[in-house]
């Protein structure tokens, strides 16, 4: 039996039984709604997931001081055995939370989509936007993203901000100035990364928006031509998202790569003047690598939590909307 197989055996999440029972006003109530208690069941694999993953951090320094201090060859291989156990387990248990992840995403996509059918079965012609079919092939389509945003929306955070806290933590332990100098690299991107995170929300509304009008306009010849004008503007939009996600990538690399050249300069200054030992460098030049994947994770996650904020709106409005809803959500959702 696959995992997957095995975690739906155990229990289902709550399905929206009722046919004629609302969506939920707001992302989050429909995060609880679909995937009830497994979403705590979910978050405590990833408490283990991000404590597994901070503690290989802490064995390397031994190996490394051990080695420098010509320690023992036994002493090495029991600290690498042990390294070694705590990176399988650490896999395995992140397989199954990836695993619990994906299916809670497609419980979400596929009561998401129950809403919609049976909201549809209730309907006279042209009650709702939803009545039209492009419309409603949109807002399908758009269950997808809901969905996979779903999965994994609480556990995500706690994995890579309890990873990075536990991190700081321990360097603060080790070495308090050299966590200072470590805290620097991401002090930049509290700037930055909010505000250029704003101007592609509300490029990605924008897009929804013109595309849901492109699918009203195409039905009808009378208004093709605007339709084909949507398009360009839909492809403005796109380069304009793509142009302001890859300088937002250019200057989280560009703060990632200036800081560990900090670390690197004032931990070798230490160690030349006898106020801290190689393998502490090593360890603080380690760990400032492997806070880069989980705070891009962290990005990416923010950056998709309001994105899906602004597409479950979306829906949520296609579903309640009065008759020619679709023509109408552009002045909703503003």
């Amino acid at each position: 039996m696959r995992l997957s197989q095995l975690i739906a055996s155990i229990a289902e999440p709550p399905r929206p039984h009722a046919q004629d029972r609302p969506l939920p006003s707001s992302l989050a109530r429909f995060v609880l709604w679909s995937g009830g208690w497994h979403q705590v069941a979910v978050c405590a694999l990833s408490v283990a997931v991000f404590l597994l993953n901070a503690a290989p951090i802490e064995t390397q320094r031994r190996i490394i001081d051990t080695a420098v201090h010509a320690g023992r060859l036994a002493a090495i291989l029991r600290l690498a055995g042990l390294q070694f156990a705590i990176i399988l387990t650490f896999g395995s248990v992140k397989l199954a939370m990836n695993v619990y992840r994906a299916w809670l995403g497609e419980c979400a996509t596929r009561d998401l989509r129950l809403v919609v059918t049976r909201k549809l079965e209730n309907l006279q012609v042209d009650d709702l936007a939803l009545s039209n079919g492009t419309g409603l092939a949109m807002i399908l389509a758009e269950a997808d993203d809901i969905g996979a945003f779903v999965g994994s929306s609480l556990s995500l955070p706690i994995v890579e901000i309890g990873f990075l806290a536990s991190v700081f933590a321990y360097l603060a332990v080790l070495d308090l100035r050299m966590m200072s100098v470590s805290l620097l690299i991401l002090m930049p991107q509290f700037v930055f990364v909010p505000v250029m995170q704003r101007a592609i929300n509300r490029r990605v509304a924008q897009r929804t928006r013109i595309l849901r009008r492109f699918g009203e306009e195409i039905l009808s010849r009378s208004r093709a031509e605007s339709s084909a004008r949507r398009l360009d503007e839909v492809f403005t939009i796109n380069l304009g998202m793509f142009e302001t996600k890859f300088a937002l990538n250019f200057l989280m690399n560009l703060t990632y790569s200036l800081g560990s050249l900090l670390v690197l300069g004032i931990g070798c200054m230490l160690v030349v003047q006898g106020r801290t030992e190689i393998a502490t460098v090593v360890t603080f030049l380690s760990a400032t690598g492997r806070i880069v994947d989980p705070w891009n994770d962290l990005v990416d996650w923010a950056r998709g939590l309001a994105l899906t904020i602004v597409k479950y709106r979306l829906v949520a409005q296609a579903i309640e909307a009065p008759s020619g809803g679709v023509s109408s959500l552009p002045a909703a959702a503003r």
